[in-house]
């Protein structure tokens, strides 16, 4: 059967109504923000040289020594924020991958469709590790130093996964108290979620104060930015990363998750 305005497969979606939560951070398309200093966030060294797969270098490697000496300048106390607003689920089919919010199409693709069926309400969200991480990233390339410009981009990676997890952690907590739980967190351009749906992303999420762009190609400016969406319900089942079964190599997931 198909829908006659979308000329979409709709036999195996499911129309979607809220459950009367009583008004969590972020209901209502309020979006709730979060600013952290990079004391707060910041990836411990073990994290970092896990991440560049060089656990096994000597101390007196120019490697260890830039890792200790950039941890100690990185002393930011703005700049890194992110925030999230919660969305009711009007339809999601598994089958044709796609879930509706609000009058727009999300193509989420058959897998993170799969992995959030249960799910009566999102969490859109935004995080940003700032501008800082884009500025010295690239004065470290013009000067030709390659090395220390891969390692402060690792961190920025690192230090943007780090605020997102504690806001979802408090995304969580705040679901906890109404007895719903909340799925991982998925991305455009991963478990096959087309980069180009971000666009209908951020039309969704709509003003906040991230200071996040996005550019035509779809990529996100500060450069250590993460976007996406968290599935939240009474009944939604936890879903590991199928890494195993993923075959996008450079994933910043398959890299800094150890199940």
């Amino acid at each position: 059967m198909k829908d006659k305005e979308s000329n979409k497969d709709v036999s195996n979606s499911v129309p979607l109504q809220g459950l009367g939560l009583n008004s969590p951070l972020g209901a209502g398309g309020t979006f709730q923000s979060f600013h952290f200093t990079f004391a707060e966030v910041a990836p411990t060294f073990d994290e970092i040289l896990d991440f560049i797969q060089s656990t096994d270098l000597e101390e007196e490697h120019p490697a260890i020594v830039f890792i200790r000496d950039i941890l100690e300048e990185l002393n930011f106390d703005t700049g890194i924020t992110g925030g999230y607003v919660i969305k009711e689920i009007d339809e999601l089919n598994v089958k044709s991958g796609w879930l509706r919010i609000d009058n727009t199409e999300l193509n989420l693709g058959r897998q993170v469709c799969g992995y959030i069926k249960e799910a009566t309400q999102v969490a859109l969200f935004l995080c940003t590790a700032g501008e800082d991480f884009t500025r010295m990233t690239n004065a470290l390339n013009e000067q030709g130093d390659i090395m220390e410009a891969y390692i402060l981009d690792a961190i920025g990676s690192l230090t943007v996964e780090n605020t997102m997890d504690k806001i979802q952690e408090s995304l969580k907590n705040e679901f906890f108290k109404q007895q719903f739980k909340i799925s991982n967190r998925y991305s455009p351009g991963y478990c096959n979620w087309p980069l180009s749906d971000q666009t209908a992303l951020f039309e969704l999420i709509g003003e906040n104060p991230t200071g996040i762009q996005l550019s035509d190609s779809c990529l996100m400016t500060p450069r250590k930015s993460v976007s996406g969406i968290i599935g939240i319900g009474q009944h939604l089942r936890h879903h590991k990363y199928g890494c195993e079964i993923c075959t996008n190599a450079s994933c910043i997931y398959r890299k800094i998750l150890h199940e």
